[in-house]
Formats: C-alpha cells, structure tokens, sequence
C-alpha cells in the first residue's frame, strides 16, 4: 500500500507549524529543547550500541594515522566526541548549534568544543592552520545536508585532512524516500513517535539516504580516495519506553585526499 505513507503529510504540516526555514535556526530550536541525552534520553541517535564504535575503531586501526588530532564534524551533544578519545589523544568537537555545544560542554572529559558552521566557507582551512593534518569523523550528518552544503563540507574536511588525514564517515542508508523512513519510525496519520515529532516540530530537515552513490557525489574520485566502504548499521534510542533499540540500514566509508602523484 504505497498510498497509506501520503497519509502522514497532513499530521506533519501540522506538526511543523511555526517551525523555522532556517537549518541553523531549526538545530538550534532542536537542542535546546532537549532535557536528557543518552540511551535513555531524548536524541533519537544516542543509543550508545558497541557495534558502531567497534566499526569505527576497527577502520580507524586499518586507515587513519593515529597521532593526529580528531574532529569530529557535527558532534551534537558530544557523546561520539568523547569516544573518540579512545583513538586520538586531542579531539575537538564542532557543531553549528550553541545549545548542543553548551550541552556537551558540561560533560567531564577532555575534549575541547566550539560552535561553527561545518559548511562555512575556510572553516577547514582555519582549524589546518591551527592543528596541521587531522583525521575527521561524521556521523549522521550529510544525510540531512542538501547537496550544495555537502560539497562545503567536503571541501572544509579536504582542508582539515591535509596530505595525511583520513575521514571516517557514517550515515543512514534507508531505502525509499523519508516518508517511508517515518512509517518504519512508527510514524501513524494520528500520531507522531515523540521523539521523531520533537525533530520535525524543530524543523529539521528528513533524512535522505546516503550510499555508495551519494559518496562518489560527495567525494569524487578525481579528488578522493574510498579506502573503505559498505553497508552498516547505525543504532537510535527505544521509540517507546521499554521498547526495542532501532536498528538502521546505514553505510560508511573511509576517505581521503588522493595524494600527489596518484
């Protein structure tokens, strides 16, 4: 019945009513909204599975020089920021949001936070001339980036990575268009699963798949290089207490900048 998901745009218009256009402005509603973060919390990505860290060490390990400082691009409330203390010894958290930056902020570690946004025109340049080569990570990001602000990243993590950074990157890879990915959520015409209404009553833009293809648009093989890459999955929070933890179709990849003389 591909009909019954056009049954949801009615509760969605109403849900998003008063809702910001602006990207920034959206996030920025979004993270301030948000009372409690991790597995029992209110941030749909948050639910902590050892799968996905196990992933990314083990592709770190493979590909990334691990002496280099790590940024991770779109950190939110700094939960994967702090992670990643495991591979590299400096990490610096960057998200566009104030309210998640001021949230992961007030977390014990020793990860240095700022707000900007990761699409800025030289945002890479500036933070290469401060930290020389780094490795990047990207989690849940370029799927909710429309085309012309993934190629910004990708030029920011392209500065950032330098002669011997690598970029590990991974993001939802669901099939069909978002309103598929809302039924699956348990999107219904009469009700919204709170934490997905919370999202879009902020504005935030649906999740577009990101594959092999939206790779190879992202990061051209003219310029990069994907040392790694497949089909994954990335893990969200119980929709309803008590309930099952999500399991998303993802996919991820480890690139880099092809080097001179490749």
């Amino acid at each position: 019945m591909v009909w019954r998901k056009y049954l949801l745009i009615p509760r969605l218009t109403l849900a998003s009513l008063g809702a910001p256009r602006s990207q920034t402005r959206a996030w920025e509603r979004y993270w301030a909204g948000v009372t409690r973060t991790g597995p029992d919390g209110d941030v749909l990505w948050e639910a902590d599975q050892p799968a996905e860290n196990d992933l990314l060490a083990s592709a770190l390990r493979r590909h990334a020089r691990p002496g280099l400082p790590m940024v991770d691009l779109g950190c939110g409330s700094g939960r994967q920021a702090y992670a990643l203390t495991g591979f590299a010894s400096r990490v610096i958290g960057i998200d566009g949001s104030a309210a998640a930056i001021a949230r992961a902020s007030g977390t014990a570690g020793g990860v240095t936070f700022r707000v900007a946004d990761i699409a800025a025109a030289g945002l890479g340049e500036r933070l290469h001339e401060e930290l020389g080569d780094a490795n990047v990570h990207i989690r849940g990001v370029l799927h909710v980036l429309d085309d012309a602000s993934r190629q910004a990243v990708a030029a920011n993590v392209a500065a950032l990575l330098g002669e011997t950074g690598t970029l590990y990157l991974s993001e939802t890879n669901h099939t069909g268009d978002p309103l598929d990915y809302l039924l699956d959520q348990g999107a219904r015409p009469t009700r919204l699963p709170p934490l997905v209404h919370r999202l879009i009553s902020a504005g935030v833009r649906a999740p577009r798949r990101f594959g092999p293809e939206e790779v190879a648009g992202a990061f051209p093989g003219d310029a990069w290089e994907v040392l790694e890459q497949g089909a994954a999955e990335v893990y969200g929070v119980p929709l309803a207490p008590g309930g099952p933890v999500q399991r998303i179709p993802a996919w991820y990849a480890v690139v880099r900048t092809r080097r001179r003389g490749q």
